[in-house]
This record gives C-alpha cells, structure tokens and sequence, in this order.
C-alpha cells in the first residue's frame, strides 16, 4: 500500500503525463484505495465514505488530464482559512446571532490589517 502511495504521489508532482502514464497511475489509485478502504473500513465511523477518498480515486487523473500537475491537491490553504476567518472569530463571540458577529470580527481584522 505504502510503495503504490509513493508511486501515485510522485506521478502526480511530473509536469508530463503521456496517456500510458495517467492509465497506469488511475490503476494505481483504485488499486491502492481498494487496499486502504478494506484495510481501514471498520476503525472508520463512516466506513471511509470520505469526499476527499472520493475526488482523489475518481476525478484526480481528470485534474491532471484538464489541468497539468497537481502541486497539492489537498484543502490545506482552505482549512487554514477556515481557522482564521471562522473558528478564531467565532471563540471571540458570544455564541447568539453569530453570523452578524463573525463578519463583523473579520472585517474589523481585515480592516487593521490592510
């Protein structure tokens, strides 16, 4: 499981694919998420029925398809959005009309910053 991981996550990174390399890769993929969803299944609240599994098995070769090389494709950038403009404000509120709050406390932050 670990090699196929490696092997995908390499390919993934090459600014050129030839159409026997994406194969080869999509292959690879639902190999290795075969592997991990058996592996892994039953420790899972959800039995691995995750978005992310999702898009990466079944739309990642399309992306590089459509796209190029994918330099992340992951939710990093918006999950650390997510902690400055959500959560960080909302612990700053009361926890009552909350959305009023948080645009206001971004705003405001917004506002210092620039």
């Amino acid at each position: 499981m670990y090699i196929l991981c490696i092997f995908f996550y390499i390919s993934i990174k090459k600014n050129l694919l030839t159409a026997n390399t994406t194969k080869i890769l999509q292959e690879s993929i639902i190999e290795w998420s075969q592997i991990f969803i058996r592996t892994f299944q039953y420790i899972s609240p959800s039995e691995l029925k995750l978005p992310k599994l999702h898009s990466w098995v079944y739309h990642i070769v399309d992306s590089i398809r459509s796209f190029g090389a994918v330099n992340g494709f992951t939710t990093e950038t918006y999950e650390s959005l997510h902690k400055e403009y959500v959560k960080a404000p909302y612990r700053l509120s009361n926890k009552k009309n909350i959305e009023v709050q948080l645009m206001k406390i971004v705003c405001i932050n917004i506002y210092k910053s620039g």
